[in-house]
């Protein structure tokens, strides 16, 4: 029986079920990739590239690996031409000595004279400064994963040809401060030096284990392509430090919790020990699961995150144009029954007045917060990185911790938009951030109705599981490269090549130096 049943209520009718539509999705993500962004993105030309993140990774969730394309499957969005001219668009994001900048105008200085030391009357080798920022850094990797040629695994294994690696991970390492937390970017004050610029923020933080994760490999100490590592043990520290007294997690342990930090400083211990190749079998990570204060607190505090969405009033019935304010969606919300008891007869009424037992959960980032969007991609990826969003699928009996069913249709019947994607609050209309974030936690929660339409999503390093993987042969490829490792392949070519160069000399006697270098 329902706990919305009540006595004198009609029988609830049975709804049809909420479904995601993929075409019109792809319409509107169609509508992004091939048209100019409308004039509100005009403030986030330093941010190309999270804008292309957002796009490229959300065509990617809506489009079925090779392997699972049918006849009826439309072509894809972003063609394998397409790919490759993309894929050159991000790498001229690089910074010459390391890490990515956010728009490829900040890749060189803008004047001549910023490079020049008039003391020595010389110009200085490009720096960092200003320029480079940990943020676009992982949208680029995550972008040249996104853009690999699925058809195509050796091109996939290619995907990091370009980035340097050695340069970008020194980078990484000196964006971190000495209590172990990171910064966004070098930056000089005139008089002062060098320093870390950017705000103490656990985004940094994660965003730090990631781009490790991604480009590190195992490369042993005095190894070619091996590249000091920053401090582990300090991040560890600060991130453990920053739980809240309610259990929650924030920029450090005297600010508000906000489920955004959360999933940050859960993600980034998990990437700090998982293990290198990870792609099939989610792997539990001691770091996280042994050292943070009080888990069972956290998970409560994730838990209390999700709450019942309560409709907003119906307009006055003296007006016909009258037009709700956005406080008028979420005075509902903050204006619950004192008891529980009162809230079931509240939705029980409610229920009978829509002729129907369904609710909608909705999820805040804070404290008596409104709902959004992207909480629901932030609370449900902090509990899969704990093991807790599917809790309830194994055999231990447990409850859920969160009403998966009535999440997924408050997502698909309140936030999902008439012209495709997600918009931030029921009502609003889609943009790039909460159209990704949307998806993102579909392909969370994998639900039988979006099976064949959304693909898997791991939860760690925000991208599809298909593309874990190919960043797992890109590394390994990386690495090899760096190391002195070529493939016979190559090696051959390059035998073909000298032969010919010495035929074309002449002959004579064989260099010395050839037999040294392998040939």
């Amino acid at each position: 029986m329902s706990i919305l049943d009540g006595d004198g209520c009609d029988q609830p009718t049975k709804l049809e079920e909420p479904y995601l539509d993929v075409h019109r999705h792809l319409r509107y993500w169609k509508m992004c990739i091939r048209a100019p962004l409308p004039h509100v993105y005009l403030s986030n030309e330093s941010n190309r590239l999270a804008l292309a993140y957002f796009i490229v990774n959300s065509i990617t969730l809506l489009t079925p690996p090779p392997s699972e394309r049918t006849a009826e499957t439309p072509e894809p969005l972003i063609s394998r031409e397409d790919k490759k001219l993309m894929r050159k668009w991000v790498l001229h994001h690089q910074h010459p000595t390391g890490g990515f900048c956010g728009t490829s105008s900040l890749v060189f200085p803008l004047n001549s004279y910023d490079t020049y030391n008039f003391d020595t009357k010389t110009s200085d080798e490009p720096d960092h400064a200003g320029l480079a920022n940990i943020t676009s850094t992982l949208f680029a990797l995550q972008l040249l994963a996104l853009l690999a040629d699925e058809e195509d695994e050796t091109a996939a294994e290619n995907v990091f040809e370009g980035v340097n690696r050695t340069g970008t991970l020194r980078w990484l390492k000196s964006l971190q401060r000495e209590d172990g937390s990171f910064g966004e970017a070098l930056s000089d004050l005139p008089g002062h030096g060098r320093f870390i610029a950017g705000g103490y923020d656990m985004r940094y933080c994660y965003i730090a284990t990631a781009i490790r994760w991604i480009l590190r490999g195992d490369v042993e100490e005095g190894s070619p392509g091996w590249v000091e590592d920053f401090d582990t043990e300090a991040l560890a520290r600060y991130i453990l430090n920053s739980q809240t007294y309610d259990r929650g997690f924030a920029g450090n342990s005297q600010d508000e919790a906000h489920a955004g930090y959360a999933y940050c400083a859960i993600a980034a211990l998990t990437l700090l020990d998982r293990p290198l190749t990870s792609t099939s079998t989610p792997s539990r990570s001691s770091l996280l699961h042994s050292s943070i204060r009080d888990l069972p607190g956290l998970i409560h505090w994730l838990a209390s995150r999700p709450f019942v969405y309560l409709e907003p009033p119906p307009p006055p019935s003296d007006s016909d144009t009258y037009i709700y304010q956005e406080d008028d969606l979420d005075d509902p919300n903050f204006l619950l029954p004192p008891t529980p008891a009162d809230l079931l007869c509240f939705l029980s009424q409610t229920a009978e007045q829509k002729g129907h037992d369904k609710i909608h959960v909705a999820f805040n980032g804070r404290t008596n917060k409104v709902a959004d969007t992207c909480y629901f991609w932030w609370v449900g990826g902090a509990l899969a990185n704990l093991g807790q969003l599917h809790n309830d699928d194994s055999d231990s009996g447990a409850a859920p911790l969160v009403d998966r069913e009535a999440a997924r249709r408050f997502l698909l019947e309140k936030m999902q938009h008439r012209i495709g994607g997600f918009g931030k609050s029921p009502g609003s209309p889609p943009d790039l951030y909460h159209g990704f974030f949307g998806l993102a936690v579909l392909g969370l929660l994998d639900h039988k109705g979006e099976k064949g339409k959304v693909r898997r999503f791991d939860a760690g390093l925000a991208v599809p599981k298909e593309t874990v993987g190919v960043i797992e042969r890109a590394r390994r490829k990386l690495v090899e490269g760096e190391s002195g490792k070529v493939d016979e392949k190559q090696t051959g070519r390059g035998k073909e090549a000298v032969e010919l160069g010495l035929e074309l000399r002449g002959g004579g006697e064989r260099p010395k130096w050839l037999g040294a270098c392998g040939y």
